[in-house]
């Protein structure tokens, strides 16, 4: 049986996170980095996400052709086993559960290495510019839910870092020098910064393999984020609304509002209220829909937060421009009617048993998911996970008359709205 997820730390300030499979059937571990694309200096967007790059390439140790055959036999391809990647708030060097821990141990000593080295070449650089350049359109621009998500949050904030791009800028990405990639290294990788996660061994275990990897290095805190905070939770005097065409046979559109950050009280009660919005959408939009021109295939409901910002907010896609404008108005009055009403107590129910049943089945028995869930409490200042072991005692607390409050407080009659159309 896997117990809560432990907590320690190393003199020099690094943390590390386990949780016991006393079964041996577990066997994940990924580093962390409190360092996304909000961290990225003015005029360097897509840094970070350059920084991923050029680390995941070599050490010292492992050249680039014995990383690669490594990969191959023990993770498979990119987009196999391994979990290297990064988000607005953070970046990780991980994999996902394999099957032997002797695996496990040789690809976290490849993952470590990586992070202890951080070496950069030029030919690194060059190479590894030259592939975010194509990633920021095979997976970010070109993908239409990516763009909308993207163009949503660019047109949220006005100053507020969540409003950067993840993928990176061309402009940027073409002119970031050398020096600026180790000034960022320096600043975001260090013993404050970082964290071990280890999914099946035991404690003591797990603490030996931070010393071993970590305990050598130097203590150094967390820096601190270049922002001011002032836009946490803007106001909406005025609707905040942007538009794309691109080469694309739907209309695409993404409606919401502000809401607090990821440390608030109302956050079980917003994740609440995006569900039942998605329910109530996917009958209206989809299921009452008659007509062979119109619907959607989805809509869905977002919640997007971190330590400086939270957004949620509905998406959907329909070939109609007709279809388009009157599933907009529907989008807006359900946002309304939340406001207006209580819940029926069967949303309400459904919603919580099954977020309480997800969070219990992540502990239980999908240590990747889990992994993830403790790099974004970890990097949203949950370090010791206090709310996401108390996640379910929380999410049993909201009744409906907490769900109207919440969406009285934040469904405002201004809405931020994306949408990007077929060209002409």
């Amino acid at each position: 049986m896997r117990n809560e997820v432990k907590v320690g730390m190393l003199p020099n300030g690094l943390r590390f996170y386990s949780q016991y499979d006393w079964s041996g059937g577990t066997n994940l571990a990924g580093i962390g980095i409190k360092a996304g694309a909000i961290h990225a200096p003015p005029g360097c967007v897509g840094l970070p996400h350059l920084v991923e790059h050029l680390l995941a390439r070599e050490s010292l140790k492992y050249p680039p052709d014995e990383v690669d055959f490594i990969f191959e036999k023990f993770l498979g391809d990119p987009d196999d086993d391994i979990n290297i990647r990064i988000d607005r708030i953070s970046t990780n060097f991980g994999f996902g559960d394999l099957l032997r821990r002797k695996d496990m141990l040789i690809c976290l000593d490849v993952m470590a290495h990586f992070l202890r080295d951080k070496i950069v070449t030029t030919e690194g650089i060059d190479v590894e510019k030259a592939a975010v350049h194509n990633e920021c359109y095979l997976r970010g621009r070109d993908v239409m839910p990516v763009l909308l998500d993207d163009l949503f949050h660019e047109i949220a904030y006005k100053k507020n870092p969540a409003r950067l791009r993840i993928d990176g800028e061309k402009k940027d990405l073409k002119n970031i020098k050398q020096s600026q990639i180790k000034s960022f290294i320096d600043k975001h990788y260090t013993t404050g910064n970082m964290f071990l996660i280890v999914l099946g061994p035991k404690f003591e275990e797990v603490k030996e393999l931070a010393k071993q990897y970590f305990g050598d290095c130097k203590e150094k805190s967390s820096p601190t984020l270049d922002y001011d905070n002032s836009e946490d939770l803007p106001s909406l005097s005025l609707p905040r609304i942007a538009e794309l065409a691109r080469d694309t046979g739907q209309y695409h559109f993404a409606i919401g509002f502000y809401t607090r950050n990821y440390l608030s009280d109302d956050t079980e009660a917003i994740d609440i209220l995006a569900r039942i919005l998605a329910m109530r959408l996917r009958h209206i939009l989809r299921d009452c829909n008659r007509k062979f021109g119109g619907g959607v295939y989805r809509a869905n409901a977002h919640t997007s937060r971190s330590f400086i910002h939270g957004l949620i907010y509905v998406t959907f896609a329909t070939v109609n421009s007709e279809f388009a404008k009157e599933a907009r108005e529907v989008v807006i009055q359900e946002f309304k009617k939340l406001k207006e009403k209580l819940v029926d107590e069967r949303e309400l129910e459904a919603m919580v048993y099954r977020m309480n049943t997800t969070h219990m089945e992540t502990f239980k028995k999908v240590p990747l998911s889990l992994a993830e869930m403790i790099i974004e409490a970890v990097c949203n200042g949950d370090e010791d996970l206090a709310r996401l072991h108390s996640y379910r005692q929380r999410l049993h607390k909201v009744n409906r008359k907490k769900l109207l409050c919440v969406a009285n407080k934040y469904f405002s009659p201004n809405y931020i709205q994306a949408m990007v159309r077929p060209a002409v």
